[in-house]
């Protein structure tokens, strides 16, 4: 999983051990400098991809160690002088503190080369340019890095990258706000795989009316049934009550069931009808069915 981490450093983003940090944690291992470490090809791929994105005309690939590409990338002599290198290992089962400037391009060159070199540990590091490599991020999930990255760049458009953001929460008073204090509470908000994926499962619901329903009566079941079988869905207001009575065409006209129009006096199924009407006619069906059914089971005894 890899995260995002905007505007707080003082938000723990990794859980190791083991882990690589540039943050001092406590109980961490605090290594003197960065470990000259040899260099995998995806590393040297990643660390050309960073120089692409900066216009630093240098060529990792034939690099062996990553202290090499500070001394000789020429390009890189101006913020080499602000990191050590050790030949310190990285230890198996802690928190290793490797000292990093947040200071770019250092910061990221420095962090996603531990952070790729070595895929068994959780890599923390600062960077804010991130926007601009997000290939490389996409490759780092799709390897199953644990990487977590700080920053104070915010890009809406490329944070879908990571499976996980948090945001610092900065509130912004008026004028006449500030007149009476000026202490404000920060709050975090994380948005994760927790909001995007749902846990429960929405129960489909039925909307046809069922004749089970009891506003459903018997009276309302007849007129809706003579005027959608015997009257061919339409009928004068006379008929359809001189047939299912002047009380039961009422009802359904008030429940909705069917449609009034007084500039002619004529009757016609409503949506909400039609649809009471082929619940009736699938369960008259069925019935018929299990009739044929039985009569047919008795003729053979």
């Amino acid at each position: 999983m890899i995260r995002l981490i905007i505007g707080r450093l003082d938000y723990r983003g990794i859980n190791g051990p083991p882990a690589i940090t540039f943050k001092d944690y406590d109980g961490s291992v605090r290594l003197d400098g960065v470990p000259d470490m040899e260099l995998k090809p995806l590393t040297r791929l990643i660390i050309n991809k960073l120089f692409n994105v900066l216009n630093i005309q240098f060529d990792a690939s034939s690099v062996k160690r990553l202290g090499d590409v500070f001394e000789y990338c020429m390009q890189c002599t101006w913020f080499s002088g602000f990191v050590s290198f050790v030949d310190d290992a990285l230890p198996e089962n802690a928190i290793a503190t490797i000292p990093i400037p947040m200071i770019e391009p250092a910061s990221t060159l420095i962090g996603l080369a531990l952070a790729f070199n070595n895929p068994n540990f959780e890599a923390e590091l600062y960077s804010d340019l991130w926007p601009q490599i997000t290939d490389a991020l996409a490759q780092a999930r799709a390897l199953g890095l644990r990487l977590t990255i700080h920053t104070s760049i915010l890009d809406i458009n490329r944070v879908y990258v990571f499976d996980e953001v948090v945001r610092r929460y900065i509130r912004l008073p008026r004028i006449d706000v500030l007149g009476n204090t000026t202490e404000f509470t920060n709050k975090v908000e994380v948005a994760g795989e927790n909001y995007r994926t749902p846990t429960i499962q929405a129960n489909p619901v039925k909307v046809e009316p069922s004749l089970t329903e009891p506003r459903v009566d018997e009276g309302v079941l007849n007129a809706v049934r003579a005027l959608g079988t015997e009257l061919g869905g339409v009928a004068t207001l006379k008929a359809l009550s001189d047939l299912v009575g002047s009380e039961a065409v009422i009802r359904a006209v008030v429940t909705g069931y069917l449609a009034y129009n007084p500039g002619d006096l004529t009757l016609r199924l409503s949506s909400k009808g039609l649809a009471l009407l082929g619940t009736i006619n699938e369960e008259e069906g069925m019935g018929e069915g299990e009739e044929e059914e039985k009569q047919g089971s008795e003729g053979e005894t």
